[in-house]
């Protein structure tokens, strides 16, 4: 059983969760011939509880560029086509892990490629050679792994009523911790600039690890934050915040994580672990907002030329337009995900609406970040995804 949702359900519409393929999945060609290549990582080794500002040197960086350690990810700055800059995080353990680059031309890894110790290695380069994402080099040690997942989405729905909901707005943060593992909880997610037809979600664990009673999420100074987030374990372990209003889903905000600890899992502390995106300030179709039930499923959305547009500012993130198609008595025919760059525009390609005109649609368009934060007992990677979503209803037409 999957005791931890990869879709936060809102009753008709989901959200999407944003990633792209596993590293395992990706051209990670290093040597001269491949797109992109990985010469040298300098430094290339931090002490475990610092960031360290590195310089990446190689070939193919162009574009939006993403570097991993191990499965921790982080934006690079690209100086040139040979040349970007990066922070690696600190991982609050001594281990080794992969470095992968992946940018607009492809992706390539320096196996080993940087190193937390105490005191400088004698060697800490790495052979480029693609292939294997591990990384766990120390005892017990989850370095290169997944070890958790948090989850963090405002939701606004434009008519509840119309999806047999009783509120017009849903927050929701729930976290979970496990054993850490090679698999992922976004891989099954479409790659950017794709869409899928019922996106079956996979889980990274299903059983986790005793955290302690309480969780918490909390914006401000450690001593007064502005914002606390509490979140409880159930009898599954899974920790999950209830009651939770605007107000705590504070926009463009860096989160701290503290964690009670438990039996499995001592007490800690991440700064900075979770980034919200903005909200989405306009969209078309502007229909798909009413809030009447008697003007609900108004836009009308084309098979031949199902455009979204929107417009928001604020925090990194991606987007999704997620539209679960119904027949026009109500009875559900698929859902269409669709996830992207922030562009502010996205065309849904008609073969994905092969659908009879006429028929119901719940239309999901979600702001979301994707990252990662580091477990200090291991080293081990939580994923986290932080969304802003509107809800809203169309109709189908030729």
């Amino acid at each position: 059983m999957i005791a931890l949702a990869l879709l936060l359900a809102t009753g008709c519409g989901t959200s999407g969760l944003s990633t792209r393929p596993p590293v395992d999945s990706l051209d990670t060609g290093g040597d001269e011939q491949g797109p992109v290549g990985i010469d040298a990582i300098d430094p290339a080794w931090s002490l475990p509880d610092e960031e360290t500002v590195v310089t990446i040197t190689g070939h193919g960086f162009a574009g939006k560029t993403v570097v991993e350690f191990g499965r921790s990810s982080a934006t690079a700055s690209v100086v040139d086509d040979h040349t970007i800059v990066v922070t690696a995080p600190a991982a609050g353990v001594e281990t080794t892990v992969d470095v992968t680059v992946t940018s607009d031309e492809g992706a390539a890894t320096l196996q080993d490629g940087f190193t937390w110790a105490e005191e400088e290695p004698e060697d800490t380069g790495g052979e480029d050679t693609g292939g294997d994402t591990g990384g766990d080099t120390a005892n017990n040690s989850g370095a290169g792994k997944v070890g958790g997942l948090l989850q963090f989405q405002l939701l606004q729905i434009a008519c509840p009523s119309c999806l047999s909901l009783t509120s017009n707005l849903q927050v929701s943060a729930q976290a979970a911790f496990h054993t850490p593992t090679d698999d992922s909880w976004v891989s099954w997610l479409p790659a950017i600039g794709s869409c899928a037809v019922n996106p079956a979600p996979v889980a990274a664990a299903d059983t986790y690890q005793d955290a302690g009673t309480r969780a918490w999420l909390e914006y401000g100074p450690n001593d007064h934050p502005e914002v606390s987030v509490a979140l409880t374990a159930g009898s599954d372990r899974l920790l999950a915040a209830e009651g939770l209003t605007a107000d705590d889903f504070v926009r463009t905000a860096g989160y701290r994580v503290e964690v009670a600890g438990g039996g499995d899992i001592d007490e800690f502390t991440v700064e900075n672990a979770v980034y919200t995106p903005d909200s989405i300030s306009t969209l078309t179709p502007a229909e798909m907002l009413y809030t009447e039930p008697r003007d609900a499923f108004a836009a009308e959305i084309r098979k031949s030329r199902a455009d979204f547009t929107w417009s928001s500012s604020g925090g990194t993130a991606d987007f999704a337009v997620v539209i679960d198609v119904y027949s026009a008595s109500g009875n559900p025919l698929a859902q269409v995900m669709c996830y992207d760059a922030d562009t502010g525009g996205m065309r849904v390609p008609a073969t994905y609406l092969d659908y009879p005109a006429g028929s119901l649609l719940v239309i999901g368009m979600y702001r979301y970040a994707v990252a990662s934060y580091l477990r200090p007992d291991n080293g081990s990677t939580v994923e986290t995804v932080t969304t802003f979503g509107v809800l809203g209803t169309g109709i189908l037409s030729n």
